[in-house]
């Protein structure tokens, strides 16, 4: 039985073992140093087909998420109402690590770098995050090409309204922010995130923003939030528009794939990560499926990849790139 170590237990290294195990291989895990993270605890809003993916890449349905009502608010035009997923980033990976664990995937002690040179692996999986593994490991040359933008966002957590209802309004411009988005859990727990471009200072109150929120969502929105309590201190998490990671490769050993923003990182899109994930796992899953090498598949990815690294510089003039 072919054998992989996929580095990183976070949303990418689950499912790439997960798909892998699937795929009849063993894999083992050697889990980030902090532990699974939850990508700063900021609002993820992703699409039913992102979410039917994951759960097709699973093969069962997984927890830790729910479907919401979505208010999106858009400049002058009339708010407009849809259902959407919402995710628990938390308690999607802890859903994801049980189903890799259900389907034999092992566990192994955290891994400070990549073992380019160990042949006992068929295949290594860079899952860990923004090529800081690759970094830090000898044997690999790390370069990082990002664009001049630099996105700022800030997230407020804390609790909103009464009873199991849950919502999300996602909306662009409103007050000094160039985006803003407020999720309510079933639980009653509140987070907003607001992204801005090239801030220096903390944003304006984020009950000012609230205000303007209100006033775009109308009084029946604004009734259904209820009274929203904020934590003082805002996390905060800055991040360039678009971030590429080239790594080259000067010693021998097994093919070496990178998935999620070890691969290619964009600033907080809420929910373009996911889809990005799921994009790779996919294309993992079908070479293997076709009897291809590890390395045909890392080619795959990667150019995948660079389809998406153009998407993100030159913006919707780039969609017939992701097409082809």
């Amino acid at each position: 039985m072919r054998a992989a170590l996929v580095m990183g237990d976070g949303p990418a290294g689950l499912l790439a073992a997960i798909g892998l195990q699937r795929a009849g291989w063993m894999a083992k895990i050697a889990p980030g140093r902090r532990g699974a993270r939850t990508h700063h605890g900021h609002v993820h809003q992703i699409s039913f087909a992102t979410m039917a993916k994951i759960e097709a890449v699973a093969g069962q349905e997984v927890a830790g998420w729910s479907a919401a009502d979505l208010l999106r608010i858009d400049g002058a035009a009339l708010p407009s109402m849809m259902k959407a997923p919402i995710i628990d980033p938390a308690a999607l990976v802890g859903a994801l690590s049980r189903r890799a664990t259900e389907l034999g995937a092992k566990l192994v002690g955290p891994r400070m770098a990549i073992p380019v040179e160990d042949r006992s692996f068929d295949l290594l999986v860079d899952a860990s995050g923004s090529g800081v593994l690759a970094s830090r490991t000898a044997g690999l040359d790390v370069a990082i090409d990002e664009s001049d933008a630099i996105d700022e966002c800030w997230t407020w957590r804390g609790t909103a309204g009464s009873g199991r209802d849950c919502w999300t309004i996602a909306a662009r411009d409103v007050a000094d922010a160039t985006s803003l988005w407020l999720t309510r859990a079933v639980d009653g727990r509140c987070m907003m995130t607001v992204r801005c471009a090239d801030y220096d200072e903390n944003p304006v109150s984020p009950f000012r923003l609230l205000d303007s929120v209100m006033l775009a969502a109308g009084h029946d929105w604004g009734r259904r939030m209820g009274k929203i309590r904020f934590d003082a201190d805002p996390v905060r998490h800055r991040a360039p528009f678009a971030r590429r990671v080239e790594v080259t490769r000067s010693a021998g050993g097994p093919p070496l794939l990178r998935i999620g923003d070890g691969l290619i990182q964009t600033a907080p899109r809420f929910g373009q990560g996911f889809a990005q994930i799921v994009e790779q796992i996919e294309l993992l899953r079908s070479a293997l499926a076709s009897g291809s090498s590890p390395a045909s598949a890392v080619s795959t990815i990667e150019a995948s990849a660079d389809r998406r690294w153009l998407a993100a510089m030159i913006g919707a003039a780039s969609e017939p790139l992701l097409a082809a």
